[in-house]
């Protein structure tokens, strides 16, 4: 379906995961309807001010509601962007939240005295707007706070990689404490879940990169000129390590296609894609080329490493990436067992050009090779 000309798809998680949360805390069928969809319109508020947003500086955008609420994909190939462009997007889907929240408070005082069950329903909408909104802006990924914080240590402080996953640690492991002490259970999960991903990545990630220092000037009146020599991180003794540092540390210095192609080649054959997907997904991630993301989700998938197979695929996809990359992500969900959604990439495969036949002989999709999916619309 679409949404002010936005695809939008819904995942049946969505609600599965709404109603338990409901029953909670609420027993009245009536009471878990107006909390799910209190839910429901806030999210997809909250995801149209991405991708409304996302569109206006030239990106396609789709979303998708799931379980623990939605995401809003950007693709249409390489657009540049800025770092203001980018903290925007972050910050429209809350700002759109906001919005919401005032007018659901407007309505309250005038409406709910007259209809009783819209009392309940516009509490809960407030209370998901504003109450969530203010949690979402927490300088903790993958929050949007989390990815603004990311834009602007990355704009002022270049030469420290880690220094995001640091603040989004510190800030994961207060807000789980009080969480805990709050009885916020669901949300010392969430706090739990972004320490977990910031020290994965930090084992990952240098400490720090240089720049190049500045080109000397010639003396006046003399044809002498001086190359500057490139800054390089000190050797370990691992050439692995080292290959990793000194790729890495180039794209920090000058993040563009061939730094990005190199990044992806060696973080790749060093086994390293989670952290190859931590970069990709970030402001200077969009360097790296398409094509390059594609050759490490199939490394990734040969490699037995699923997951990241899913993620780099999907970030190739929004760069424009055509049916391959797609058959790719198919059948590393088809490796995890998540028939639902590799079947929605059966589709786009089969869509973008790639054999059906072909895909039916992939071991990992054999359990869908009899369903009736291989020639259906892409989702």
């Amino acid at each position: 379906m679409n949404v002010l000309g936005i695809p939008l798809r819904i995942d049946p998680s969505f609600f599965i995961i709404m109603v338990l949360v409901a029953m909670m805390g609420r027993s009245s069928p009536l009471s878990i309807g107006s909390w799910v969809a209190a839910v429901f319109v806030s999210v997809l508020v909250h995801e149209l001010g991405h991708a409304l947003l996302a569109q206006r500086f030239g990106y396609r955008a789709s979303m998708v509601l799931h379980g623990f609420g939605g995401t809003t994909y950007r693709s249409g190939g390489y657009v540049r962007t800025t770092t203001w462009r980018e903290v925007g997007i972050s910050l429209a889907g809350p700002g759109a939240g906001f919005v919401l929240g005032a007018v659901a408070i407007g309505a309250r005082l005038l409406l709910a005295d007259r209809v009783p069950f819209l009392h309940e329903f516009l509490l809960d909408v407030v209370y998901c707007c504003v109450v969530w909104g203010f949690l979402n802006l927490l300088p903790m990924l993958p929050l949007d706070g989390g990815n603004v914080m990311v834009q602007l240590t990355r704009r002022y402080f270049p030469r420290s990689p880690r220094l995001p996953w640091y603040v989004s640690m510190g800030t994961g492991l207060v807000s789980g404490i009080l969480s805990l002490f709050l009885g916020w259970y669901w949300w010392a999960f969430i706090s739990g879940q972004s320490v977990y991903q910031g020290w994965m990545a930090l084992r990952e990630l240098p400490a720090s990169s240089s720049a190049p220092p500045p080109q000397r000037r010639a003396p006046a009146g003399q044809a002498v000129s001086f190359r500057p020599r490139e800054a390089s991180p000190p050797p370990t003794g691992d050439a692995e390590e080292d290959a990793l540092r000194a790729a890495r540390s180039a794209f920090v210095r000058s993040p563009d296609a061939a730094t990005g192609q190199e990044l992806a080649v060696v973080f790749a054959k060093a086994r390293r894609f989670s952290a190859l997907a931590a970069i990709a997904a970030g402001g200077d991630g969009l360097e790296i080329p398409a094509a390059a993301l594609v050759a490490a989700a199939d490394a990734a998938l040969a490699g037995g490493v699923p997951k990241s197979a899913v993620e780099l695929g999907e970030l190739a996809w929004k760069r424009g990436a055509q049916g391959p990359v797609a058959a790719i992500v198919a059948r590393a969900h088809g490796r995890m067992g998540a028939k639902e959604e590799a079947a929605r990439w059966i589709r786009n495969a089969v869509a973008g050009g790639v054999p059906s036949e072909a895909l039916r002989k992939a071991p990992e999709l054999a359990a869908l090779a009899d369903e009736d999916l291989w020639g259906g619309p892409v989702n």
